[in-house]
């Protein structure tokens, strides 16, 4: 006897779209928090403490979509126990929806920043933390691009560039340290200089920490632990940080 043909309303096209709804909403919290970053370093680079606090005052936004995102996840678990790919796809939604918000938190507490800066017009230029940033964000549009268009080529890519915002990270804090010694009188400002530049190093993280979920998306494989030593113990290292 032949197997009757799948109904269109059947369990395939419902997970389908519950799995395409799911896309959505993470794409919305990319755009989110993209939007978050940009104008956060805005109002800290222009000294505007007003916004600023409007920046994190929309910190909300992206802890409902959070919520939503978890609860899609959540929901698709409960309905249609998915295995292969649409296990995969579940798994790494709710592994990056955390580093979304979580970037978003960053990006809070830079705009939060701006504030006690403001008196000090052009400090900022004189580090790297405006290099930082533009790396930054361009790490996470390539990671919400590498999602998109399924590409594992476009996720490594940004995975390699995180080195760089370490390094450059590793610059602005020596550079900032010397200034305290320098120019004590400048210290305070200086110590938020290093709290900003340790957000956006951290963001980047985040930023890798998605492309990562890319290719454990597309290829099955879990690539955020290749430190380990052949011992099976960790190596030294800063990944998987708050």
């Amino acid at each position: 006897m032949s197997t009757p043909a799948s109904s269109s309303h059947g369990p395939r096209p419902q997970l389908d779209r519950e799995l395409d709804a799911l896309r959505r909403h993470l794409v919305t919290m990319a755009a989110l928090v993209d939007e978050q970053l940009a104008h956060a370093m805005n109002a800290l680079i222009e000294g505007d403490a007003e916004a600023g606090e409007e920046v994190a005052s929309r910190d909300s936004r992206v802890d409902a979509l959070e919520l939503t995102i978890d609860q899609q996840c959540e929901r698709i678990l409960a309905l249609h126990t998915p295995v292969a790919a649409d296990l995969r796809m579940l798994i790494m939604a709710v592994k990056i929806n955390t580093d979304f918000e979580r970037i978003g938190d960053h990006c809070r507490n830079l705009a939060r920043n701006a504030a006690p800066l403001a008196p000090y017009p052009g400090l900022i230029a004189s580090t790297t933390t405006p290099r930082m940033a533009d790396l930054a964000r361009s790490m996470l549009h390539g990671a919400e691009e590498a999602f998109l268009n399924h590409d594992r080529l476009q996720a490594r890519e940004v995975i390699a560039r995180d080195q760089k915002v370490n390094r450059l990270h590793a610059d602005n804090l020596s550079h900032l340290i010397e200034q305290m010694r320098v120019n004590p009188d400048q210290a305070e400002a200086l110590a938020y200089l290093i709290a900003v530049s340790k957000a956006l190093e951290r963001i980047s993280d985040h930023a890798k920490n998605i492309a990562q979920g890319v290719v454990f998306l597309i290829e099955g494989k879990d690539i955020r632990h290749q430190r380990l030593s052949e011992s099976g113990r960790p190596s030294s290292s800063g990944e998987n940080r708050p």
